[in-house]
Formats: C-alpha cells, structure tokens, sequence
C-alpha cells in the first residue's frame, strides 16, 4: 500500500474511532478508546502498540494546563519548564517526545492535525515508542493539547 493511500485509510479510520470524542474524553487520559484509537493508526503502518504510562500521562497533563492556564502554545510555557525538565522532574529517562496543539475541538481533530505535519506524525509512527500519555486542558476558550510518546 502506498503512504497515501495509507494515510487516507488511517484518516477514514480516524474519523470511524473517534467520532464522538471530546476534550473530557482526552482529560480521562486512562481511557481505553483514546488508547485503542492511536493504536489502530499505528496498526495501519505496522508498528507495535502504545501502552499507557502514568508518568508520561502526568508529564501530559502538566502540559496541557500550563498552556491552557497561560493561554501559551509551547514545548517550553515558563521557565525552566521545558520538555526536557519535565521528563527529568518526572524521572524518564530514555526517548521520548512530545506533540503540543491548540484550538481542535475534538481528539479526531488533534490527532488528523498531528498525522498531517510531518514531524508530529514522526513522532507518533516512531518505531520504538511504547508509550503514551496524553491529555488536554481548555484556557480562554480554547481546548490545549498535549501527546508525550516514550520508548
């Protein structure tokens, strides 16, 4: 299969999985459908599925209200509060990465966004994450989103 055809049928399986999810959806963050979701894209592209980790759900969800709270998309919202200092402050250690977003009212939505941009959707499809936190938070009317992936 070609990638995009790949992609398109990733899409239509998005839009399948995730029809009726919200940002409370994604704030559960233990939520078995979000999970089976981002799994099933990485299905589509042969890759080993994510399991929940609850630092990397805490790195996310610290993420998601600091943006939401400061109205601020970035990996690094305050000082000394960057990507790298949280995943330390947490203690992983090891690959990780991280996909931030704003404004996407759904999870379908976010996670179409990510598939999209080149380095998101790397981040996602990489081959030796295995786990996943995500979370989302809304500030100024704004829904705040945050993936961490971790190998």
């Amino acid at each position: 299969m070609t990638g995009i055809r790949k992609f398109a049928g990733t899409m239509a399986l998005l839009a399948l999985f995730l029809s009726g999810f919200s940002t409370a959806t994604a704030q559960a963050g233990s939520d078995n459908q979000v999970l089976v979701a981002v799994n099933t894209i990485r299905a589509n592209f042969r890759l080993p599925p994510l399991q929940w980790h609850p630092s990397l759900q805490r790195a996310a969800q610290e993420q998601a209200v600091m943006m939401a709270t400061e109205r601020k998309m970035s990996h690094k919202v305050r000082r000394g509060q960057g990507f790298g200092a949280r995943m330390k402050r947490i203690g992983y250690r090891g690959l990780a990465a991280e996909n931030i977003a704003r404004g996407q009212t759904s999870l379908a939505r976010v996670l179409r966004s990510w598939l999209e941009s080149p380095g998101h959707r790397r981040n996602m499809l990489h081959p030796r994450m295995r786990f996943l936190g995500l979370a989302a938070s809304k500030g100024g009317g704004r829904n705040y989103w945050a993936m961490v992936l971790g190998g």
